[in-house]
């Protein structure tokens, strides 16, 4: 696959959100030297479709795919409920460019993950809220599940896991709305 591919893939995953109850936001493209120095900070490389999409070639740095606040509400510091709850946004991570938040930066999250004891694992994908679950590459090119510090392989590739992730925050959201109208 490549990034020409590989965004149009996204972008066809993402038809079925609703703009009028999620937003879609992203940072500026990264440069060729920022995509080597997350590369050079990680020992790892980011798969070749992936540098394409993030970089000047696709300019989706940092996809954030998220409920609007008026629709499904942030919880509140302290709050107490199902984790799902929580899980309000999904993000294909990007590079560390001046308009990308810490919390989508790959180099961010890696460096969680070296902290936990995973060195090998490129993270790609996150879920808001759900600290403890990350996909991503294999230094080996096999596409992981991170979570609570344990890599699992997984069958097919970072499209079918980013489709899979958009589509269960869908149906949170809808989940969240029938909650959210009996209260």
């Amino acid at each position: 696959m490549n990034a020409k591919e590989f965004h149009r893939l996204v972008w066809e995953i993402l038809e079925p959100v609703d703009s009028s109850v999620f937003e879609v936001v992203r940072a500026q493209a990264a440069s060729e030297n920022d995509i080597a120095a997350v590369e050079a900070a990680t020992g790892l490389r980011l798969p070749e479709y992936f540098a394409g999409f993030v970089g000047q070639q696709g300019n989706c740095n940092g996809l954030a795919v998220f409920a609007r606040e008026e629709v499904w509400p942030a919880p509140k510091e302290f709050s107490v409920g199902p984790a799902w709850t929580f899980w309000r946004g999904v993000t294909l991570l990007g590079i560390d460019v001046p308009d990308l938040p810490d919390f989508a930066s790959i180099s961010s999250v890696h460096k969680r993950l070296v902290a936990a004891g995973v060195r090998d694992v490129l993270p790609l994908i996150k879920v808001w809220g759900d600290g403890d679950r990350f996909w991503g590459t294999h230094s080996s090119g096999a596409v992981v599940l991170v979570q609570d510090g344990e890599v699992m392989a997984l069958d097919g590739d970072l499209k079918d896991v980013y489709a899979e992730q958009i589509n269960d925050l869908i149906q949170r959201q809808k989940d969240m709305a029938e909650q959210l109208s009996k209260a």
